[in-house]
């Protein structure tokens, strides 16, 4: 498969080996990738990428709902993208699942974490792309087969986001997320709609999918969460505001 057929024409990139850099300027890499990478330089041990490509592998097989929401993105073959990729690695079984003709983008505008999957990760059917979410995704419309992602609620415009998804998917293509979604009700819910963020409810989240050409198919919640994930995060607002992590997929229609 041709890589570079994906990529719209009249964009300027640069590669290096299976990194395609569309942040071609500095100066307009995101704050928060900066903040990150600064990170990264002063903690150099905290990134143990392929540790994180082994712990999930080693999860996988006692993991059901993992293993059908990878076996939704990867079924049709061809392209599947990772959305805000991030160090986590989650993403690392979909080599256990994906077609030996098909290829898997990974997406992150920090060059931390692209280097540090760069390294952990040979397998010849993967790619990194160098994108900054909240602008306009590199790909030609109708020319990808699946889109995934695992947590896509600190991207700012991720409604912008998600019509971008509708854009690029080929018809039937498929559109995979693991998002946390907040109880209709709570401090946290009420705060989140007044702001229209589209993750504040599942049902929010469906609606805004469907305007845009997404049809709803299924959804699983993994595990409910009271409190806040980390110390300084922002959400919940309410102490005990209950959110629930969930495996949502769609297919464009």
């Amino acid at each position: 498969m041709d890589i570079n057929s994906l990529i719209k024409s009249k964009i300027n990139y640069t590669k290096e080996k299976n990194v395609y850099h569309f942040i071609n300027n500095e100066s307009e890499r995101p704050q928060w990738s900066i903040i990150l990478d600064n990170y990264h330089k002063n903690n150099p041990n905290q990134l143990q990428m392929k540790r994180q490509y082994k712990f999930h592998l080693n999860n996988i097989d006692t993991d059901v709902q993992k293993k059908n929401y990878f076996h939704y993105i990867t079924e049709l073959g061809g392209v599947t993208v990772d959305l805000a990729s991030g160090p986590s690695g989650y993403f690392s079984p979909v080599f256990n699942f994906l077609k030996d003709d098909s290829i898997f983008i990974a997406t992150d505008a920090s060059i931390a974490i692209i280097n540090a999957h760069q390294k952990a990760n040979t397998d010849n059917r993967f790619y990194i792309f160098d994108v900054d979410l909240d602008k306009a995704l590199p790909f030609e419309d109708g020319s990808i087969d699946a889109f995934c992602g695992n947590l896509l609620l600190n991207v700012d415009n991720y409604k912008g986001l998600l019509k971008e998804i509708s854009r690029c998917l080929k018809f039937n293509g498929r559109f995979a997320v693991i998002e946390l979604f907040y109880e209709t009700g709570s401090q946290t819910y009420d705060y989140l709609k007044q702001r229209n963020a589209v993750f504040s409810s599942l049902e929010y989240f469906i609606s805004v999918c469907s305007e845009i050409g997404l049809k709803y198919k299924d959804s699983e919640i993994r595990k409910e969460i009271v409190g806040k994930i980390s110390e300084g995060d922002l959400f919940p607002i309410g102490e005990n505001d209950k959110c629930l992590e969930t495996i949502v997929y769609f297919e464009k229609k």
